[in-house]
């Protein structure tokens, strides 16, 4: 290897950046496009060949033809640069791009500094709590190479890097709470980019047909979060309502676009629900979860006729509401004509069977009430609640179903129960949504996973209006009283370890997880005006503006900063040079009772040199001593560690 150009362009150091980099774009490779790991593979290589064998950069018309193609690429692959995925491509191609043409302390220190903004570049794609610790470890290895950098002319060891900065970063870290809780606030989530590698979209459809709904079975990705203000609602009441469907063209059910917002209105109870729900997010839809049916609707959203809540907005990150719901109501008795005409039609040319079935069971008589019981005894008879039932005619599947197979899961049956009562003359819709979830005893939080999303039906009657009827219920109750899992035993890998976990070590570890996560979305993610405000209320101050918190943002950065600096001042303080006179004069003391008595005009040299003629055992022992004592008391000082040194050394001398 030859001498770099520039004494702050020594090899190791290069190699230390150029790894600090790769560190901090590894997440973006994983997610971005196959050409740009290859293009900042190939340039931080070519970058490490320049440094190893010290030689000079590209020209600038090389360096200009690659930083055009680049960019060219960059629009090519995503129609623009300034969107998020495209602004972050060129970010790092150009990032790599200044790493290749760096020849100087400037183009250093640019480059580290491109390092610390791509770190917040990762969080406009993930906001975990394992991100935000990935991290923080990129800022202390960038820290770590800007002091190797500052030892110009040598290379530090690994500890003299890591040391430094992890004291830099750990006294940084108080500044850094205290900005993030004080600094104001504007509405909205700290970052305003959807968290997509935790965010666990919505698998439900404004579309069903059977087997739909069972592949979500599959999944564990938590949906949305609730906390209850007071005890949570029994377990068969937690009906959580999604996308209703109306239309049916005989194989698939459809939500109606056109339904129009209502204001709430309802026969109700008198003992509301109150909660919250933090939705994750949901790839673009506006849809939002609640208990039937809501007495307060969340600011921003609007309620349509058959009930199912919307947000006026598309939710492309997490969502966090307030709710209140009655369990206990009536609904629908003065329905419009329109919507219990969509809600009774069919196509009577497929499902021929079905239809003849419900028909039948109304020329038999009776009022619907009768009607539903003949139903839910079909049901109860011969068939069987499974997760994987068999392919089903495409034409006619509820014939098939009802007559064949005899076995499904929720969609079978809220559709072939729906379709029955169409038949028979009753006005009938097919609901989805989610029904239970997983309890956490740590937070007392509810925690609503894609494996509980569900499908029932609702009925109409004169006397009544809407009615929920769940057919799932009948072959099933165990779904409705405690979970898919109970029903059908543990689906997926996870819920099968935790199952055969006897002593709940991993269902406890995951319960902390989930409570930490929601935590960490409450505080950190989402900490926004209203929490802020909620933080400085129980802190003893009911309203703040921004001079408020300028002012405590001032006097929280003098303060800390001067503690820190008080901090330092005692650890780096010169040594009392008292306690170097003290430490010589017990050292003297041992010797002048081994016979070996320092004359008042003898110096320290002088006596080392009578101790070497006269006992030559003791040299090895009391050289060190004589030299610290001399570099602390005539020489240029020694440090707090050194001196301590000294002080051991003398406690532990015997000169007999």
């Amino acid at each position: 290897m030859r001498k770099p150009y520039s004494p702050h362009l020594d090899v190791r150091n290069v190699m230390w950046l150029l790894a600090a980099m790769t560190v901090v774009v590894l997440p973006h490779l994983m997610r971005l496009p196959n050409w740009i790991g290859f293009f900042f593979t190939v340039v931080l290589g070519w970058r490490a060949w320049i440094a190893w064998y010290a030689l000079r950069g590209p020209p600038r018309l090389i360096m200009w033809s690659i930083t055009i193609a680049a960019a060219i690429g960059t629009f090519l692959t995503h129609g623009t640069v300034t969107g998020r995925e495209g602004a972050v491509t060129l970010l790092i191609v150009m990032a790599a791009l200044k790493l290749l043409e760096m020849r100087n302390e400037r183009d250093v220190v640019l480059c580290v500094y491109l390092g610390f903004f791509l770190v917040i570049t990762n969080f406009l794609f993930s906001q975990s709590i394992p991100m935000g610790i990935y991290m923080l470890a990129c800022v202390w290895i960038f820290v770590a190479t800007l002091v190797g950098f500052n030892h110009a002319g040598r290379s530090p060891s690994l500890g003299e890097r890591a040391r430094p900065a992890a004291a830099l970063v750990l006294q940084a870290l108080p500044l850094m709470a205290a900005f993030f809780l004080i600094f104001p606030r504007v509405q909205g989530p700290l970052w305003a980019r959807p968290d997509e590698s935790r965010s666990g979209v919505s698998g439900l459809s404004d579309t069903m047909q059977p087997g739909t709904i069972a592949n979500l079975i599959k999944s564990d990705a938590v949906v949305f979060r609730v906390q209850f203000e007071d005890r949570i609602p029994p377990y068969q009441t937690l009906y959580w309502r999604g996308p209703v469907l109306v239309n049916f063209d005989g194989g698939t059910w459809r939500r109606n676009e056109f339904d129009p917002f209502i204001e709430p209105r309802y026969e109700r109870g008198e003992a509301p629900t109150s909660y919250t729900v933090t939705l994750e997010s949901s790839g673009g839809k506006n849809w939002l979860f609640a208990l039937d049916v809501p007495g307060t609707l969340p600011y921003g959203a609007r309620l349509r006729s058959d009930l199912q809540l919307l947000s006026l907005r598309q939710l492309n990150e997490r969502f966090r509401y307030d709710m209140v719901s009655y369990l206990d109501f009536r609904y629908g008795r003065e329905p419009t004509g329109i919507s219990l005409r969509t809600a009774a039609r069919f196509d009577p040319q497929r499902n021929p069977r079905t239809v003849a079935l419900g028909r039948q069971w109304a020329a038999e008589g009776g009022d619907p009430q009768a009607v539903i019981a003949k139903a839910v005894q079909l049901f109860n008879r011969e068939f069987k609640y499974t997760l994987e039932p068999p392919t089903l005619d495409t034409e006619s599947p509820y014939d098939d179903f009802l007559f064949n197979a005899k076995q499904g899961f929720c969609e079978h049956y809220a559709g072939s129960f729906t379709l029955l009562m169409r038949a028979a003359g009753i006005p009938a819709r097919v609901v989805t949504g989610y029904q239970g979830g997983e309890f956490n005893p740590i937070n007392n939080e509810l925690i609503v996973r894609q494996a509980d999303a569900h499908a029932w039906s609702e009925v109409w009657m004169a006397d009544r209006g809407w009615v929920r009827i769940d057919p799932t219920g009948v072959v099933s109750p165990v779904r409705l009283e405690g979970g898919v899992n109970a029903a059908l035993g543990p689906i997926g890998v996870i819920p099968s370890l935790i199952a055969a976990d006897h002593f709940r070590l991993l269902s406890t570890m995951r319960y902390a997880w989930h409570a930490m996560n929601s935590h960490w979305d409450q505080w950190i993610v989402n900490y926004n005006l209203d929490r802020q405000r909620q933080f400085f209320s129980q802190l003893g101050f009911p309203t703040i503006d921004w001079r408020i918190l300028g002012f405590w943002l001032v006097v929280a950065t003098f303060a800390l900063g001067g503690v820190v600096t008080l901090g330092l001042l005692v650890r780096d303080r010169p040594p009392r040079r008292e306690a170097t006179v003290v430490a010589w004069g017990r050292f003297c003391g041992k010797l002048a009772l081994a016979g070996l008595q320092r004359a008042p005009h003898e110096g320290p040299l002088d006596f080392l040199a009578r101790i070497r003629a006269t006992r030559p055992g003791l040299v090895a022992e009391v050289e060190e001593i004589i030299a610290l004592y001399v570099e602390a008391r005539y020489g240029p000082g020694v440090s707090r560690e050194e001196q301590r040194r000294l002080a051991r050394l003398v406690r532990e001398f015997k000169a007999g």
